[in-house]
């Protein structure tokens, strides 16, 4: 198994940029167009149920502040697809464990509405290279009409521990982008937190990085 990490291009001007990445890596690094990829990204937030509501004024601010309360106190579900891993979904409920299960999960959660009700659904499409020993992901990050950057997913191949390639991973991003480059990135997470390995890498703990990096930079 590979070990991955993700990197946000916060300044990257769309377009112009993922061609830049494209023909950098192509003609500058001898990498390999692999094809296109998918990934998507749902947060669903945890329906509480208020009881029985009066009409009276006073019942209806009582009301009013029980429903800001309860936005507080709510539960939110991240969930991750990855376009690698078919037929299978990341999940993690307020930074509990992550739960893999099978991609049928998101037809039952569409069904249990007065449970669990969609915040955000994106969807990100893109292309795939292969660079000596290490995969390169590279999309465009639209949230509706909103530019948020450019996602870089890098996968190292002889490596198959978390944290143990770091400076390898690294490296290689900053071959990748320019010095002009502002980026968002996390090498290393304690993945025995959320019910992961530390010693053993898995796709799971990809879906995790995920999970981080959309909370962490506010893209969802």
């Amino acid at each position: 198994m590979v070990v991955t990490c993700l990197v946000r291009w916060k300044n990257a001007t769309g377009m112009r940029d993922l061609a830049y990445i494209q023909e950098h890596v192509t003609k500058s690094l001898h990498g390999k167009n692999t094809g296109s990829w998918s990934l998507g990204v749902k947060l669903y937030r945890d329906v509480v149920q208020n009881g029985n509501s009066r009409s009276n004024s006073h019942q209806m601010i009582q009301s009013s502040l029980h429903q800001q309360q309860n936005s507080r106190d709510s539960k939110l579900m991240y969930q991750v697809a990855l376009g690698q891993q078919p037929g299978q979904v990341y999940c993690m409920v307020d930074g509990s464990v992550i739960v893999e299960a099978e991609k049928e999960l998101e037809i039952i959660l569409s069904r249990l509405k007065n449970l669990w009700i969609t915040r955000h659904n994106v969807m990100i499409e893109g292309t795939s290279f292969e660079v000596g020993d290490f995969t390169l992901r590279v999309a465009n990050i639209l949230l509706g009409a909103a530019y948020k950057g450019l996602l870089l997913e890098i996968s190292y191949q002889p490596c198959s521990a978390p944290n143990m390639a770091t400076d390898l991973l690294r490296e290689f991003v900053e071959s990748v982008v320019p010095p002009t480059a502002q980026l968002s990135c996390e090498y290393e997470y304690d993945y025995e937190l959320v019910g992961l390995s530390n010693n053993d890498f898995t796709t799971a703990h990809t879906g995790y990085q995920y999970m981080m990096l959309f909370r962490n930079d506010g893209l969802l």
